[in-house]
């Protein structure tokens, strides 16, 4: 009998996390791809958490030689105009990682490959459904044209977007409008690599900043704040970018000490907290950012979606081994999952009091009032 054939809509650190996975369970997953090369993305940094994860794939020793480099800890400015510290030390994981993102998902795309895993660059999902047969018939555009590809199960990893859920008619719901506002430095060669391999967030009346140190000689920081309190346009501008950073009083002095000359053309960047109503159907699932976007104050991006995929490829190998019930054990998986994530961003946003009449932090308090009434 032939192994079902799996579709990944989407290869980015879910989607390869599903095609790593179920390729150790025997199957040859497909990954079809957008970009033809991995692109330029932010988030950098994965916590501690994640390092029983990375064992678990054999991706420790390819982070350690190519792309990371170790964060020992968070240092955020937050209810308080005090530096106040996590430190990983005590951590039973070992220390985070600092990476170079496009580097990081070059390698993932290499494990999936090696482990069996199809890869194809470059297809732009076009149409998704299920034919008279019961499988599924996907058209993409591919560098030569259209193609088809059939397949019994069906994944998306296509990010906030979740293209082939909603294709397939879920829904999306989304929380708020935050997005991000990202920069790169060069760092100066002149400072020692190995000082403040810590993160740094930093509250302020209109959101709240992120920094850090990469490797690559890079130093990034990242401006968060509601789509609709500045104009759009002016952000993209470095001038009015690096005026807002120097409004703040610790992230401003950290990029002065760690960074030279200017930094690159700011980017926008969707930050919205966001989730399908279902994130199942009958023969396919979403994961990663398709299924549950974070806000990125939880720090858990990359981590949830590896995590995600590996228990979607556990939930796609029981469930075309005849168990359906698979599906509802992974929807419940997520489900506890934003629970949880919704109670950590409610005590997070409340504790940052010092500039409630603001309309960024009125609309979170007032979310959050508004929860607590119901509860």
């Amino acid at each position: 009998m032939s192994t079902p054939e799996v579709l990944i809509i989407g290869g980015g650190p879910a989607g390869a996390a599903v095609a790593l996975e179920l390729a150790r369970h025997g199957f040859t997953p497909c990954v079809l791809e957008a970009q033809s090369t991995p692109r330029l993305k932010v988030g950098e940094c994965l916590p501690p958490s994640i390092n029983p994860l990375l064992n678990h794939f054999r991706l420790t020793e390819r982070l350690r030689q190519r792309v990371g480099l170790a964060t020992h800890g968070n240092r955020f400015v937050w209810g308080s105009n005090a530096i106040e510290e996590r430190d990983f030390i005590f951590s039973t994981n070992g220390p985070g990682w600092r990476l170079e993102r496009q580097v990081f998902e070059e390698e993932l795309m290499r494990a999936a490959i090696e482990a069996g895993a199809r890869w194809c660059s470059g297809r732009q999902l076009i149409t998704c459904a299920k034919d008279d047969a019961g499988h599924f018939k996907t058209v993409v555009k591919g560098p030569d044209g259209i193609e088809i590809y059939h397949a019994d199960f069906v994944v998306d990893a296509t990010g906030r977007s979740a293209r082939l859920a909603r294709s397939l008619s879920a829904r999306r719901v989304v929380y708020d409008r935050l997005i991000g506002i990202a920069s790169y430095f060069s760092e100066d060669q002149q400072v020692d690599s190995e000082d403040d391999s810590f993160t740094l967030v930093e509250a302020v009346a209109s959101g709240w900043w992120y920094s850090s140190r990469l490797p690559g000689g890079k130093v990034i920081a990242v401006y968060m704040t509601d789509d609709d309190l500045l104009d759009l346009v002016t952000p993209r501008r470095r001038e009015v970018w690096l005026a807002l950073l120097n409004q703040t009083k610790h992230t401003s002095r950290r990029i002065c000490k760690f960074s030279k000359g200017k930094p690159t053309p700011p980017r926008i960047l969707a930050s919205h907290t966001v989730r399908l109503t279902s994130v199942t159907g009958d023969g396919w699932l979403a994961v990663g950012d398709s299924a549950v976007a974070f806000d990125p104050l939880a720090s858990h991006g990359i981590a949830m979606a590896m995590g995600c995929g590996f228990n979607a490829a556990t939930a796609i190998v029981e469930y075309l081994a005849g168990r359906r019930e698979a599906m509802h054990d992974y929807e419940r998986l997520i489900d506890r999952a934003f629970a949880s994530y919704l109670l950590m961003h409610h005590e997070a946003y409340v504790r940052e009091q010092r500039w409630s009449h603001e309309e960024f932090w009125r609309r979170r308090h007032a979310r959050e009032k508004a929860r607590a009434k119901k509860s």
